[in-house]
């Protein structure tokens, strides 16, 4: 159980945490302890400059008599022997104090107790004395003054830092475990959802909290990512099943043609025709399978690697030039409404944009019943570029509008119109590649077509 804890982010996390938190509060406290150290120090010595100073006053007042009597009495009323004294005469002689013995010394200097027998039976063995000697009238006089006082405040100290410590080891321990616990089970929640796609439940979903964190962030990635994978292999599924479906008619007619020039035809002229009738059939077969072939590129995002700056005002006009004569030679008009103004320049795949209008254009001359209007327009609308395709045709009714970007995907009563029912799918792929929106309006009558290209930050998955 330790080992898998030591093995989550969260729990080293936290002992990183702690240790880093412990010798930032071992280090202040040092701090502490030194600063609080030497000024207690300090005010040890200071101390004992006043009794000193006061001994003196006696001394210079009241002559060397008194101040025999005076330290005699200082040294008999101690109790707990934080102080010292020593009045040694020019003699050599110990006229007062409670220290017996000791050579004279220049400056401070800490004498420990045990350097003193004569007041060794008094305090505790581990104090020491800052000490000084001062002259006198006749003779030199010790004072020193005991660190008790300073022991004790270093060791309430030493406890605090003590108890300090462990209580944040504790605290930090506890949080790490908790917070491994609490993270591993959206860990587990994770890896459980991704098991059970693996497993083929596509609609299975990471559960989101209104936490925002970094795991909440992650897990809408997730969620995101595996609804454009069942979007995928929806696609790959439906388009499997429509590549069946749809080219299962002219394969039967390519081989029926097969079989009338090996069976029927009696002459040269009847089989020449018979294998031309096949080879437009094999081409159309061939024509469909190019135009998967250039979705499923487009869908996997490798023409991304082509991108540069294209200009669509550019785009518009070059399509206009093709399309204009095309339009006018079968009785219908094009017409380019794009402002000279504006600036259009976005990220892409020149080739591929002018396909996308010409395959709209072209979607709305083969769908035209009679005379058709097509308006080509580009128009700047906030951060995004918008390009419109509109007509005044038959359109597309609202319920199918949904629908028409499949692949192979017709609406009743035009299967017998040209194209392969692929156009629309390209389009949607490129416009997908693009980052941009596909959006299908009423044009009353006809149909408006209405990609927006995003021009600054990501763009999204296209909207039907």
């Amino acid at each position: 159980m330790l080992r898998e804890l030591a093995k989550r982010s969260q729990v080293r996390l936290a002992a990183t945490f702690a240790v880093l938190l412990a010798l930032a509060t071992t280090t202040l406290f040092t701090l502490l302890i030194v600063n609080l150290n030497d000024e207690l120090e300090d005010r040890v010595r200071a101390r004992v400059l006043r009794t000193k100073d006061a001994l003196l006053a006696v001394d210079r007042k009241h002559g060397f008599d008194e101040l025999v009597s005076v330290v005699a009495d200082e040294a008999d009323s101690l109790r707990d022997a934080d102080n010292i004294y020593m009045l040694l005469g020019d003699d050599g002689k110990v006229y007062a104090g409670n220290v017996l013995r000791a050579l004279p010394f220049d400056g401070w200097r800490v004498i420990p107790r045990s350097e003193l027998p004569s007041v060794q039976g008094i305090g505790s063995p581990r104090d020491r004395f800052f000490a000084v000697w001062t002259p006198v009238s006749k003779g030199k006089l010790l004072v020193g003054g005991s660190d008790r006082e300073v022991r004790q405040a270093r060791l309430i100290l030493l406890h605090s830092v003590g108890w300090g410590l462990l209580i944040t080891a504790a605290i930090a321990i506890g949080a790490g475990v908790w917070l491994a616990h609490r993270a591993q089970r959206r860990i587990d929640d994770i890896g459980n959802t991704l098991a059970a796609v693996s497993y083929g439940q596509l609609d299975k979903r990471i559960e989101t909290r209104p936490h925002g964190d970094d795991l909440d962030d992650v897990t809408g990635s997730i969620n995101a990512m595996l609804d454009r994978l069942q979007r995928l292999i929806q696609s790959v599924n439906q388009a499997s099943t429509d590549i069946a479906h749809e080219l299962k008619k002219p394969m039967m007619r390519l081989r029926e043609k097969l079989e009338a020039a090996s069976e029927r035809a009696n002459s040269v002229e009847a089989f020449k025709e018979a294998v031309d009738d096949a080879l437009v059939q094999s081409d159309a077969i061939v024509a469909t399978f190019e135009g998967l072939l250039n979705i499923s590129q487009l869908q996997a995002g490798t023409r991304k690697a082509r991108f540069a700056d294209v200009n669509l005002l550019e785009v518009a006009a070059d399509v206009g030039e093709l399309f204009q004569p095309v339009a006018e030679d079968e009785g219908n008009t094009l017409r380019i409404d794009v402002p000279k103004d504006i600036k259009a320049s976005i990220r892409g795949d020149r080739g591929l944009l002018v396909q996308l209008c010409a395959n709209l254009i072209e979607n709305s001359l083969r769908h035209a019943r009679g005379a058709v209007g097509i308006v080509l327009s580009l128009r700047k609308d906030g951060n995004d570029l918008v390009l419109e395709v509109s007509d005044n045709g038959a359109g597309i009714p609202v319920g199918e509008r949904a629908n028409v970007f499949r692949r192979f995907y017709r609406i009743e009563g035009a299967s017998a119109a040209e194209g392969h029912g692929l156009g629309l799918s390209l389009v949607a792929a490129i416009a997908d590649l693009h980052g941009a929106s596909i959006e299908l309006a009423d044009n009353a009558p006809g149909l408006r077509v209405i990609i927006r290209f995003p021009t600054a930050a990501s763009a999204p998955l296209h909207k039907k």
